[in-house]
């Protein structure tokens, strides 16, 4: 992967949906709670209000100095409003302490300016807090390195996977990921998609719909290779006349062996006049090849039952990756497709779930 990163796959899809910016967050990355803390210490540092000049009508005076003083406390109460809205928006967890030394440095800076009026509060402590929130260095609160990177592995290596799959599905010659229709392949994703259901930070839609849209992708090329692989129809197949090929699956030209020993004793059989023998066998070959007959008709319909699922299927697949189809919605599109479990496991559905709340 030498040109190409899976963290700029998520930061250009994180440029293109905001609802992976608390995600991001939740691994100390955020992409404008730095801008904004220096816009809010620009906003402190603004000039005040002038006060009023004194006119000599003590009345006039007074109903001036009070809207100055009111002007006063709401020219700083925006940026320091500012500062509590940038509190709620999402960050690491554990920077929680910081968050509540911020708000407690802001109710005392109103606090000044209420009992104050007029005079500049001293805003370097909360400066401080801010920068050591957005950097996480605070003295007092360590977060430790390791808890950051991990997140931030958990989030390449889980929310990722998607996009490193989809990337490795563009290059014919990339072998980072093994076939979609391989069982090594259906181990790995399963781990991964167990692994994001297991991960409530990274519970995201957007994720969620990466991991459905790649089930669906792996589905669809077990379809696909379900209808071009003959032996695989032939093994749904129930009731299938008596072969060698049967008791035998490993040997290539069993059926082949099968019915030449059949006619070799069948002829001896004929040329000795064994006709206890020679006739069952000639009825035998006579029934058999009815039968593959219509063993080879049942094969062409179930090859075309399997095309037209997976015809459905592409269609199903299409729809949801556009947007066009809901989480809820495809659950039951899903259960419809693939009633008897083979395609979809439960951990598919458990995603699918995820995010009902939000509907």
């Amino acid at each position: 992967m030498a040109d190409w990163s899976i963290w700029k796959a998520l930061e250009d899809w994180r440029m293109k949906k905001h609802e992976l910016e608390p995600v991001f967050a939740r691994a100390g990355l955020s992409s404008d709670l730095e801008t904004l803390a220096n816009r809010i210490a620009v906003d402190m540092r603004r000039s005040p209000p002038t006060p009023p000049l004194v006119s000599g009508d003590e009345h006039r005076d007074r109903e001036e100095l009070k809207r100055y003083r009111e002007g006063y406390y709401r020219h700083y109460d925006e940026p320091l409003y500012k500062v509590e809205t940038m509190l709620t928006h999402a960050w690491v967890p554990e920077a929680a302490p910081i968050a509540a030394e911020i708000k407690a440095e802001v109710a005392r800076i109103r606090d000044t300016l209420r009992t104050n009026p007029g005079r500049v509060p001293d805003f370097d402590p909360l400066e401080a807090l801010m920068g050591h929130y957005v950097r996480l260095d605070h003295p007092k609160y360590p977060i430790p390195e390791s808890v950051l990177t991990e997140r931030r592995n958990v989030l390449a290596d889980v929310a990722g996977y998607p996009l490193l799959v989809q990337h490795a599905m563009s290059e014919p010659f990339n072998d980072s990921i093994p076939p979609l229709t391989s069982e090594d392949f259906h181990v790995e994703l399963g781990e991964r998609l167990q692994a994001y259901l297991e991960t409530p930070w990274l519970h995201c839609q957007v994720v969620t719909r990466w991991f459905v849209t790649l089930v669906l992708d792996a589905a669809l090329a077990c379809k696909k290779r379900d209808a071009a692989d003959e032996n695989r129809i032939i093994a749904m197949l129930s009731h299938r006349w008596p072969t060698l090929s049967l008791w035998l699956p490993g040997f290539e030209y069993a059926d082949q062996i099968w019915y030449l020993l059949i006619i070799c004793i069948t002829i001896g059989a004929l040329f000795m006049e064994w006709w206890p023998l020679a006739i069952p066998l000639m009825v035998w070959l006579v029934l058999s090849k009815g039968a593959h007959r219509r063993e080879r008709k049942l094969i062409e319909r179930k090859r075309e039952q399997i095309a037209a699922r997976a015809l459905t299927m592409k269609r199903v697949r299409d729809r949801f990756a556009a947007g066009q189809t809901s989480l809820e919605k495809l659950s039951y599109q899903l259960r419809q497709l693939d009633e008897q479990g083979e395609y979809f496991g439960d951990p598919v559905y458990q995603a699918l779930k995820l995010h009902h709340h939000e509907a």
